[in-house]
């Protein structure tokens, strides 16, 4: 065959690498050695019922056969650490690419892609399905665009797209060199104003891991286009909320980077929904001041801060704290302005907080605190200052309102780990979960339809969800006495 199948050619890629010539892998499998060219030149695959078994295997030899230079070249690759994680991440790039071209030989008897492929009409469930293409293993580097009208879209099918950019499903990596931009239709007037700001909210956190970012215009509206710049291009039109029309995937270089050049001038600045940010660039910019000084203050805590530390603790933290030369990170002076600060507006302004259950639970349970965008663990003796810190605040300081979230708004996303969110009427910025090794956690609202969007969905909070969210200040404080009390069990 003059063009080898997607399958073929990674082997035969990852065989190279190793250097492991086709008798030796036959010897591994037990295979005759025919079958393995057949399987490099693209004449057949593996069977199917024996695909998981031949598959690990393959991953196994490689990684065991190839030389300590090469092995580091494919951990820089699959962006991984260990060769353990390698063997993991070449066996998904091959599983891909093996149910690619098994699903390819299905619908068009060839294992081999034509320029284009139309369909005239797709489910979502089976449009998703053809978004997850094997490229997206390849998280060295990508650039994707995609304009998506994602909010006019069943709630499943919301949620599986998010899943689909996790190439690897690590959760300690980062991938610097994937980058992702979304168009999106934002019509405030007609969104969910609780549904829809949580799902903004998971979509943010979930690409953290990767440059993601998040654009709206109008021009997203009904369209479904997903494109990898050189690589893979799908695009169809939306005509329901879980049905496309006349969708078209092509494998042509010439042909992906048409509708990834079309996405990409749709992109500017002006459409950008949030901005990227720094705890080093919100201070030294005086944005983290404009933020405590700002009228109308609001906070979502769905994890626990540095704003809530008593003064002999945020001692202990600072002296603790190893500080990375190469992050350019914050000076000791600057932090102890900060702490100053907040300590001074807690006591005499007043601001609105939402806490979450689940953020005291998993702070008593772990001890991590995120202290200015670090990540910190305190002993239980700290955790449970901290939190008597806290319970006197919200006891005796009539100028906070606090309230308590017990359990979650939206059954879809139960299991997710709430976010941080910081309303004010000048400046108001989201810090993402970061429990994950990542720089991308931390973002500015950049629009002022995305913050009346935030402000609705606080309000709602704060005055319509009386089944998940307690008022009463006797139980609040009387949970975090009982979190207290837990803190003691584990010390």
């Amino acid at each position: 065959m003059d063009k080898k199948n997607r399958f073929s050619t990674l082997l035969k890629q990852l065989m190279a690498v190793a250097d492991l010539k086709n008798y030796m892998l036959a010897t591994y499998l037990q295979y005759d050695v025919s079958y393995i060219s057949k399987w490099i030149s693209g004449q057949m695959l593996p069977a199917e019922k024996m695909k998981v078994s031949v598959l690990q295997k393959i991953s196994h030899c490689v990684v065991t056969t190839v030389d300590q230079e090469k092995l580091e070249m494919l951990q820089r690759e699959y962006q991984v650490e260990t060769p353990q994680e390698l063997e993991n991440a070449i066996y998904d790039h091959l599983d891909a690419e093996y149910n690619y071209v098994r699903d390819l030989q299905k619908q068009t008897g060839d294992s081999i892609s034509p320029k284009a492929v139309f369909y005239p009409e797709t489910t979502l469930s089976e449009y998703i399905s053809k978004m997850g293409h094997p490229v997206l293993r390849r998280v060295k580097s990508l650039h994707i665009m995609a304009a998506m009208d994602i909010l006019a879209i069943e709630h499943d099918y919301r949620l599986q797209m998010v899943e689909i950019q996790d190439a690897n499903p690590s959760e300690t990596h980062s991938y610097p060199d994937v980058h992702f931009s979304m168009l999106i239709n934002l019509n405030t007037e007609e969104m969910d104003c609780i549904y829809d700001t949580i799902f903004l909210l998971n979509l943010l956190s979930k690409n953290t891991k990767i440059d993601f970012q998040l654009y709206s215009n109008h021009s997203a509206s009904g369209k479904m286009i997903f494109a990898v710049e050189h690589e893979y291009v799908i695009s169809g039109m939306l005509v329901g909320p879980n049905r496309c029309l006349s969708v078209v995937t092509s494998e042509e270089k010439d042909n992906a980077d048409v509708f990834y050049t079309y996405v990409d001038t749709l992109c500017s600045r002006e459409n950008l929904l949030f901005r990227k940010t720094s705890i080093l660039t919100m201070l030294r910019g005086h944005e983290y001041v404009r933020s405590l000084l700002s009228p109308n203050l609001r906070w979502v805590m769905g994890h626990l801060t540095e704003h809530f530390l008593p003064d002999d603790l945020f001692e202990e933290i600072v002296d603790q704290l190893a500080v990375d030369a190469d992050e350019s990170t914050v000076s000791r002076d600057e932090i102890y302005d900060m702490h100053r600060l907040t300590h001074n507006l807690l006591a005499e302004s007043r601001v609105k907080i939402i806490i979450y259950e689940s953020a005291l639970a998993d702070f008593n349970t772990t001890g991590e605190l995120d202290f200015f965008n670090h990540k910190v663990c305190l002993t239980p003796e700290q955790r449970r200052s901290y939190l008597e810190y806290l319970f006197r605040l919200c006891r005796d300081n009539t100028n906070l309102e606090v309230k308590l979230v017990y359990g979650q708004f939206i059954a879809d996303f139960q299991y997710i780990t709430n976010q941080c969110v910081f309303l004010s009427d000048m400046l108001s910025y989201l810090r993402l979960d970061n429990s994950k090794r990542t720089k991308n956690n931390l973002v500015i609202i950049n629009r002022r339809d995305v913050q009346a969007l935030f402000d609705r969905f606080y309000q709602c909070v704060w005055t319509e969800c009386e089944d998940v969210v307690i008022s009463d200040r006797i139980a609040i404080s009387n949970y975090i006495r009982h979190t207290i009390r837990g803190s003691h069990l584990i010390s």
